[in-house]
C-alpha cells in the first residue's frame, strides 16, 4: 500500500501542539523568501489542525505547487 500523496500546504511553527499556523507559498520564488523568513523555525503537522503531529520539511518544485512533506504523513 502506498502512502498518502496529498500536498500539505498548512503547518504550525515550533511543535505539533503549537497554535501558530502558517500557509506555505505555492510558487518556488515565494518559497525561497518563506524559507529565509522562517530560517530558524521548525514546521509541524499540527494536531489542532487535525494533523498527525510529525515534523515537516519544505519541498521546492518548479513544475507543480510547493508543499510540506514527511514520510509519516
Amino acid at each position: 500500500m502506498r502512502g498518502d500523496r496529498r500536498q500539505i500546504q498548512t503547518a504550525v511553527l515550533g511543535s505539533a501542539d503549537s497554535e501558530e499556523p502558517l500557509m506555505l507559498p505555492l510558487e518556488a520564488i515565494a518559497l525561497d523568501a518563506f524559507r529565509r523568513r522562517h530560517e530558524h523555525e521548525t514546521y509541524w503537522c499540527g494536531l489542532m489542525l487535525g494533523g498527525c503531529g510529525v515534523q515537516l520539511a519544505t519541498k521546492l518544485y518548479t513544475d507543480r505547487v510547493c508543499s510540506l512533506s514527511s514520510r509519516a504523513c
